[in-house]
């Protein structure tokens, strides 16, 4: 055992009441254990440098940590020598370091696959989360993270599956155009099936859309 921290599942829940709802894995800086083999720092004598994020949508400072990583065999450590986090305004958060440990494990297909071992949980994952107002980065299951399709309204998920099923045959995502023609590439009944797939999701949509009006009005559309 790693010298786990406190219980990081009453965190959440502290975080839940005051921001409204609990964290997403969409809002939280990701440490993903892939990137860094990627980057070589799963192999080779010790090495340190800077770990950086971005907002998605601003692209301005995230998160910065000076790291120094050092593996030996099938066991290695990540250790963040500080973690500065940036809200989305670029006002800094500085907090403590931390020191991660991974683990390597042989798939039976070859070569080597490092993890990330969870600081709260103990379990081997491929992802580590920061939630804004966090201390340490921790697995998914530690913090209870959702998904942010977990959170959208069932008029919102319609929409989503239009627009994706639309996608399939090249359609566009502005719901108001009609359907494209089959794609020269694309056979006549997987054509249909997705024409198919289509108006079903956009008839399930108007249904949301009808019912989400209704209860605004607080009456029925239709006398």
């Amino acid at each position: 055992m790693y010298g786990l921290p406190g219980n990081l599942g009453l965190e959440a829940e502290e975080m839940a009441r005051s921001g409204g709802g609990r964290p997403i894995v969409e809002n939280t800086i990701t440490l993903d254990v892939r990137h860094l083999a990627r980057a070589g720092l799963a192999a080779g004598p010790p090495q340190s440098g800077n770990l950086q994020w971005t907002w998605a949508n601003s692209k301005q400072p995230a998160c910065y940590a000076p790291y120094q990583a050092a593996f030996r065999g099938d066991t290695g450590t990540l250790h963040l020598v500080s973690i500065t986090v940036f809200d989305p305004f670029g006002q800094p958060m500085q907090i403590e370091g931390q020191t991660i440990h991974l683990a390597a494990t042989s798939p039976p297909f070859g070569g080597r696959r490092w993890w990330f071992i969870c600081p709260s949980t103990a379990r081997r994952v491929m992802k580590l989360h920061l939630p804004y107002g966090a201390r340490v980065f921790a697995s998914r299951q530690a913090y209870r993270l959702g998904y942010a399709v977990q959170r959208e309204s069932a008029l919102n998920q319609a929409r989503r599956r239009t627009r994706k099923a639309r996608a399939r045959i090249g359609g566009s995502p502005n719901l108001t155009e009609r359907l494209p023609w089959k794609p020269k590439w694309m056979r006549w009944t997987t054509y249909w099936r997705h024409v198919d797939a289509c108006q079903k999701a956009e008839s399930q949509m108007l249904t949301y859309l009808i019912t989400d009006t209704e209860k605004m009005l607080g009456r029925p559309l239709t006398p």
